[in-house]
This record gives C-alpha cells, structure tokens and sequence, in this order.
C-alpha cells in the first residue's frame, strides 16, 4: 500500500487535470466522525478511497489556524486539526476551518478541499466533503505570487539546483523555496498544497507533458531546458489564470458561493 502522503498527492494530480464535469454530486463524500475523548475519528469516504484500508481521520477543536490566513477579508467561526493516518505511515497534519452558513475548507497534504453542511452534533462530526475540487486562488494567493515574481527577479537569486529544503536566511531561492517564503510572509504560515501553489503546478503540468517529472515545482525548476524568463513567464501566467474562470474550472479549481461551492 502507498504511504498516505504519496498516494492522496497521486490522486489530487489526477483530480486537478480531470474535466469540471467529473466533479457532480457524485463526488460528494459524506464525512461521519465519531467523539473518542477530546477528539472525533472516523474516514471520510472517497477522499480516501485510494487506500487498500482506510486511514484514520481525527480532528479535535483548536484556536487558530497555522498554516496561514486563506483570505483577509474572513475569519473562520472555528478551526479543527488533526491528522490522517495509517498503520503504514506516521500522521499526516490536517486543518479544517469553517465559515458563516456551515462551509469550509479541509486543508490536506493532497489539497484544501470544500466543506459543505458541517454539523457538530452530540458524539459526532458530520460534513460533506468535495473530493474531487479544490480551493480557488484568492487574492491573497494573488499577492503572493506576486510576491515569489519580485523574489526571483533575477538571475542572482535563482537556486537551480533545488531539493525543496528553504533555508531562512538563503540568499538564492527556487520556485518552491520562493513560494514557500512568499507565502510566510504575505499569509503568515505556510502549508505546500495552498491554492497559489496547487495553480503553479497544474501551469508546469502544462509546460512539461511528457517529461516525467516528480516534483513538479523543484524538477521544472532543475530542469536544464529551464531559464529565468521560463519562471517569471511562469508566475506571469499564473496570475492570469487566477482571473480565467474556465481554466480554474476545467482543472479543477472551486470558489466559495452562497454556503456552497461552484466551479471555477
């Protein structure tokens, strides 16, 4: 069986590239997580349906998120966090934040993904989860990208050989390593799978058909056909394609809407 990291990220890669119209109610995944002391267990249905057996799902209420602000403009009503796991591989970090009108997101190591009808209930936690969407850009998102074209602005401070391990205090960053800073610093934590990055990568998906890359951020970087004006027209592109409805839908991208999501 694949350890859970490697497996939920090949599924995501799959669902990112798949067609909006695979992404109908069919790919709704109802979520039931029962209480265990300070904590609710339970799978969560198609998310994890690439496991031989599924892994163990627990959430527990907490104060904050840590991985970053999604948006500037809304604070969650609350923050639950937590793990996925199995008997193959240590815990994976997970973070769920809900909104006004009981939506949310569902921060993974595959993707942040739609939460709708959540409900705290005596003994459990009941939600539907989107499976096969993801979060859109959001501004902040926008500005953070912005942000990793200013860091590597030139070629003085382009790492090319990447191993997507980020140094505070480095002087030379790659495409991840300029997303990841990027990222602390416009939304204040940083966590791989955000929609900025998820949107970078579907871009490289594009660029690099048959190369086999697999990183796709630290390989295109590497990659020796790749040079400075290849990364910034990339973050050029990536930025535009935050505005175009039809390819955020088409790769399989969702926004918030009326307590609900819509592709796009």
């Amino acid at each position: 069986m694949l350890p859970v990291t490697i497996a939920l990220a090949a599924l995501v890669f799959s669902m990112v590239s798949a067609p909006a119209a695979q992404a109908d109610q069919t790919s709704l995944s109802s979520c039931t997580l029962r209480q265990a002391g300070s904590e609710f267990e339970g799978p969560c249905g198609a998310l994890l349906a690439v496991f031989d057996h599924l892994p163990a799902v627990t959430l527990q209420r907490v104060k904050k998120i840590t991985t970053g602000r999604w948006r500037d403009d809304v604070i969650p009503l609350s923050v639950w966090a937590g793990s996925m796991a199995d008997d193959d591989q240590a815990n994976d970090p997970i973070e769920l934040e809900l909104y006004q009108g009981a939506w949310g997101i569902l921060r993974t190591e595959a993707g942040w993904f739609p939460v709708t009808n959540f409900r705290a209930l005596p003994g459990k936690l009941m939600f539907d989860l989107y499976a096969f969407y993801q979060i859109s850009p959001s501004t902040l998102d926008r500005r953070i990208v912005q942000r990793a074209a200013a860091l590597l602005s030139n070629a003085a401070t382009w790492n090319r050989a990447d191993n997507r391990e980020c140094p505070k205090n480095a002087v030379t960053l790659s495409i991840y390593c300029a997303m990841e800073k990027a990222t602390i610093q416009v939304a204040g934590g940083f966590q791989h799978r955000r929609p900025a990055l998820q949107l970078v990568r579907g871009i490289i998906d594009e660029r690099s058909a048959g190369r086999d890359y697999q990183h796709r951020l630290m390989d295109y970087n590497n990659d020796p056909r790749t040079q400075l004006s290849d990364i910034q027209s990339l973050f050029k592109e990536a930025l535009l394609r935050m505005g175009d409805v039809q390819w955020l839908k088409t790769h399989g991208f969702a926004r918030p809407i009326g307590g609900g999501f819509q592709p796009g």
